[in-house]
């Protein structure tokens, strides 16, 4: 009788083994940790099988450059657009995300900044103390002509990421109203904004 229970146990272990490797356990909470564990979703083992690529090369050996931008040659989103490519330094081939391997940007003729069609209307800036009734707003039209730098900064801080590198990546973009600029030392490279690519920036 006792033979007999330990082969039964046996066998229910056994049963209960080859299930396991084919269902879905309880503490397998995501996909990814059903085809790698479990082996039940479609994949499969294969699904271990991959690598993740990073750099192509060492942040530190990237040597810093500065861009000259004239912020009269297109509209503020595409400026914005071109402008935080640079900062970030995704027009590099040894880009690395959390990395810092961006370059400066020079911003010229900030008064001279347009939109197009009727968004100098119908887009509204909002600013409010804190107080109550402390809410002011205007127009893109109104906040180009009392702080068109101001204007451009914005547009460039929402198209990057909202963390502390992104804050410190800001802090190597310079807006000027006029064509005048006191960043003659970096020697900047003038970019042409109104173009598809940056690939004709040698980088």
């Amino acid at each position: 009788m006792a033979s007999q229970a330990a082969q039964q146990e046996k066998k229910e272990k056994s049963a209960g083994k080859s299930a396991s490797a084919t269902r879905f356990l309880g503490w397998q909470k995501t996909p990814a940790s059903q085809a790698t564990f479990g082996r039940t979703t479609r994949g499969g083992r294969k699904n271990t099988r991959f690598t993740i690529k990073h750099s192509t090369g060492s942040v530190n050996s990237v040597e810093p450059r500065w861009y000259l931008v004239d912020a009269s040659t297109a509209p503020v989103g595409h400026l914005a657009t071109v402008i935080a490519t640079l900062l970030m330094g995704k027009h590099r081939t040894t880009f690395t995300p959390g990395a810092g391997s961006g370059d400066g940007v020079v911003v010229i003729n900030a008064d001279k900044a347009f939109f197009t069609y009727d968004k100098a209307d119908k887009k509204v800036y909002y600013d409010h103390s804190g107080w109550m009734g402390g809410l002011k707003s205007k127009t893109a039209r109104q906040a180009l002509k009392d702080e068109p730098d101001a204007v451009i900064w914005d547009a460039v801080q929402g198209m990057m990421p909202k963390n502390k590198l992104s804050r410190y990546q800001l802090a190597h973009l310079k807006v000027y109203r006029t064509a005048e600029h006191d960043m003659k030392a970096q020697n900047p490279v003038a970019v042409d904004v109104a173009g598809k690519s940056l690939k004709n920036l040698g980088v």
